[in-house]
């Protein structure tokens, strides 16, 4: 798969079993207390190929994101690829991927790295990213991983 840099990466060592890592990570029903954008979502999220569809809420910016599963390594890795949204995310930016990298450090740890790639579309989209959407997107990773850890660890 080719897949550009990531343009915004964080990481975090999270006190949980991979397992309960990846069960969270996995479960549709539990997406919107992982990403804070999320309203509600449907679909499936255990599957390679799954679409996942989202209702946004980006501090009052609404509406919808569709995606699918387009990489699945059990308790490792998931690529999601954004297919369309109602937001104008892609209309900005191409080859949008979103990434969960899980890396078993012992029974009771696991490195859990966030990752989001993406090309800008157009020199706006350039100028956008370099001045303002790598930090709102690592500031949204920095609150998914700390809802992560809210989740699994005990």
């Amino acid at each position: 798969m080719n897949m550009s840099e990531p343009q915004a990466r964080r990481e975090a060592v999270i006190n949980a079993s991979i397992g309960s890592i990846w069960s969270v990570i996995t479960d549709i029903s539990q997406l919107h207390k992982v990403n804070p954008g999320v309203v509600k979502a449907t679909g499936a999220m255990n599957k390679e190929g799954s679409l996942r569809s989202c209702e946004m809420n980006n501090n009052g910016k609404k509406g919808t994101m569709t995606e699918r599963l387009i990489e699945l390594v059990p308790e490792r890795k998931t690529v999601w690829l954004l297919e369309n949204d109602t937001m104008g995310m892609s209309k900005m930016l191409r080859n949008t991927r979103f990434v969960f990298l899980l890396e078993r450090i012992d029974e009771g740890r696991t490195k859990v790295v966030n990752e989001t790639h993406y090309e800008p579309a157009n020199l706006a989209a350039r100028i956008l990213n370099a001045v303002m959407m790598r930090k709102k997107i690592g500031r949204a990773q920095d609150q998914i991983l700390r809802n992560i850890r809210a989740l699994t660890e005990r």
